[in-house]
């Protein structure tokens, strides 16, 4: 409700230049102690009373005066969109009994008086008791409540329907004399709630909630919630016998020979019976809510049923070989709604066609190279996605070591500190077939080289003084049947050099102090930041050893040479820091801008780095471009002045840090007009800034 619905329309006005008789006529003829003044547009220019006629004659003004000369001019106005309740505020604050109404224009359209707000207020108020009441009589459970005296004030519908009688009967009257079984009066008189009580009323046996009324630490009444027990009891049998047909319908469904799988309308898995499961070979619970589309793209080619059956939006049959080595026919056939037309659910089955012999000799072929695919796709889970390749320069990397992968030949992986050598020796492991066996990484420049040749050859027992008793297994042995990593093979002295030769060459190894040597089965995979071919010129690195393990070279290219990776390097990290952090960080876009243009002399390490950095010691949530460190921010910017303008909010928020252009030239290397130039470029007010 509005003003709009109760002012009074065309209210007696005045006009400016009416004189101070003629006010008094018209005050005298309508019985009212003021009016508006409105100008000849209709705008409200002040408002007049009884009492400035009242002042006029008492300073023998003459009576022909205009208005406008003793009228207030300043008016307390509403908006007729206003509410009633505001009206009433501005009565009541400022002792109005009559204010104007205005459009958004200031021009005069009603008036409102205590009155009709009063009026607006009834019928508001009586909108909300119907309104309440239909909200009472909605309700399935039985509502009944007392006043203070006990005198029943509601009673609504589902109370009538439990209880037999009349919201007229009822209503009005004392609790006592129409339901004395409802135990409201002992709550009014105790003040104590009690819930799930059993009782009769006129008849019904109900469960009711009773609890007091309490305003003001004061208890004004008593309310109760009912509920028929007969209809309790009837909706919880509906209940059991719907649990009891579902668990049957499970135990039906699984204890079928053919695979079953229920999906929605739009493709996504909601129930797998377990021969499905068992025949596609996958987890129902892993896969509840996934689409049809998504499991055929990850390799699930029993559900491309369900893909056809959407398509025609009818039945659909596909004979498929599964990943699992089975042959099935699975059909799709979907179950459509009578009146729209649409399809609900789509019930897939899934028969299996090979022969049980042939499947049985299958299945114990398949084992062995089961768990190997599915030790590498876990690896990939966890490892390959670090791997980040957009640019092309990686992706040849990615692409060439993944041909080597399967075959033994040794590989020489060559690049700066921190390009990610040793993930590559990793990629390289889990996509050969000694996945399933150890990849075992040795860091030649971070064991002391006293301690390299025992921990790379092992050591029997009383090899050297301090040697444990049981002797111990070299880093060469627990690599038999995987992949034997040496990173920075560039560090080995001479004498590890012609024993790592040896064992190489005869693919044996004996340990320190022992007389035998025992057979070792392991690929090799070395990496190295230094150049070989230069240490094997002056003869600091055997030229034999270096034949021997630069069979298949790989080189990765540093950071700067692969810009496009920067960018996805840096969202892989920040996103891995935020869930290791439990936190929730973002870049700024000028941030982004830096960090793409930085040279990254530590490479993807450094990255890393800063990376942590960041998300630990930002304390917003947005990283701005203050939170890198000096030598990046000062670095990156130094690029991009060689490129011209550098980004705005660089330059802005670079000269907000050092307070005067000279410092920003000569933080740049740029002369302090050019610094000038950009800023006014970019609508930046030095003038401003500096008052």
């Amino acid at each position: 409700m509005l003003i709009r619905d109760f002012m009074a329309r065309e209210p007696i006005c005045l006009r400016p230049d009416d004189n101070v008789q003629h006010a008094a006529k018209i005050f005298s003829k309508y019985e009212i102690d003021g009016a508006p003044v409105v100008d000849e547009t209709g705008k409200l220019a002040g408002i007049f009373t009884k009492t400035h006629v009242m002042r006029a004659i008492a300073g023998g003004m003459p009576v022909d005066t205009p208005v406008r000369h003793l009228m207030r001019r300043q008016v307390y106005t509403i908006f007729e969109d206003d509410v009633p309740e505001s009206a009433w505020e501005m009565a009541l604050k400022y002792g109005i009994g009559r204010v104007p109404v205005v459009d958004r224009q200031n021009r005069l359209v009603g008036m409102m008086t205590r009155t009709r707000l009063v009026q607006a207020f009834e019928q508001k108020y009586k909108n909300i008791i119907s309104f309440l009441n239909a909200v009472l009589n909605c309700a399935l459970s039985g509502i009944c409540a007392v006043d203070g005296k006990g005198m029943v004030v509601i009673f609504n519908r589902s109370a009538a329907r439990i209880t037999g009688l009349s919201v007229e009967q009822v209503v009005g009257r004392h609790v006592e004399e129409v339901i004395p079984q409802s135990g409201l009066l002992k709550v009014l008189q105790t003040g104590r709630a009690s819930y799930g009580q059993k009782i009769v009323l006129h008849g019904a046996t109900v469960i009711a909630n009773q609890a007091p009324v309490i305003y003001e630490d004061r208890i004004i009444g008593a309310v109760s919630l009912f509920h028929d027990v007969s209809e309790v009891e009837a909706l919880s049998q509906q209940l059991e016998t719907v649990k009891r047909m579902a668990q049957e319908l499970d135990t039906i469904i699984n204890a079928s020979s053919e695979g079953i799988a229920l999906f929605d309308q739009a493709g996504r898995v909601l129930k797998l019976n377990r021969t499905y499961e068992q025949v596609e070979g996958v987890n129902g619970e892993e896969i509840q809510g996934l689409g049809a589309k998504e499991l055929v793209q990850k390799g699930y080619l029993s559900f491309l049923a369900v893909l056809a059956a959407l398509e025609k939006k009818g039945a659909a049959s596909v004979i498929e070989h599964l990943r699992t080595g089975r042959e099935v026919l699975t059909t799709a056939t979907p179950i459509v709604d009578e009146q729209s037309g649409n399809i609900r659910r789509i019930v897939v089955n899934c028969r299996d066609l090979t022969e049980l012999a042939e499947l049985r000799r299958r299945l114990e072929e398949e084992r062995a190279r089961y768990h190997a695919e599915l030790e590498s796709l876990r690896w990939e889970a966890r490892g390959a996605e670090r791997l980040v390749a957009e640019s092309s320069s990686m992706r040849d990397v990615l692409a060439v070591a993944e041909r080597v992968a399967p075959f033994d030949s040794n590989v020489l992986i060559l690049g700066e500190s921190g390009t990610g050598k040793d993930l590559l020796a990793r990629f390289i492991h889990h996509r050969s077939t000694r996945a399933a066996g150890p990849f075992i990484a040795v860091d030649c420049a971070a064991i002391p080289e006293n301690l390299l040749e025992s921990e790379l050859f092992g050591y029997t027992a009383g090899a050297f003084t301090g040697a444990g008793r049981q002797g111990k297994p070299g880093l060469i042995e627990m690599a038999d049947g995987g992949t034997l990593f040496l990173n920075e093979i560039g560090e080995l002295s001479p004498g590890l050099q012609a024993k790592l030769l040896t064992v190489i060459q005869d693919k044996q190894v004996r340990r320190l102090g022992g007389v035998k040597s025992c057979p070792v089965n392991f690929r090799l995979i070395a990496a190295t930041n230094r150049d070989l071919e230069q240490m094997v010129a002056r003869g600091t690195f055997r030229r034999d050893l270096f034949y021997r393990i630069n069979v298949i070279p790989i080189r990765i290219p540093p950071l700067r040479e692969r810009s496009e990776d920067i960018i996805p390097l840096v969202h892989h990290f920040l996103h891995r820091f935020n869930k290791k952090f439990n936190v929730f960080r973002r870049l700024a876009p000028e941030t982004l801008e830096l960090l793409q243009h930085y040279s990254w002399p530590g490479n993807v390490r450094e990255l890393e780095n800063v990376m942590e950095r960041l998300v630990v010691i930002s304390v917003d949530e947005v990283i701005g471009p203050d939170s890198l460190p000096e030598q990046i921010r000062r670095t990156a910017l130094s690029v991009l002045v060689k490129k011209g303008c550098p980004e705005p909010a660089l330059l802005i928020n670079l000269y907000r840090q050092l307070g005067s252009t000279r410092k920003v030239a000569a933080a740049l290397g740029v002369n302090q007009s050019t610094v000038v130039r950009w800023l006014k470029k970019h609508g930046y007010n030095l003038s401003a800034s500096r008052s």
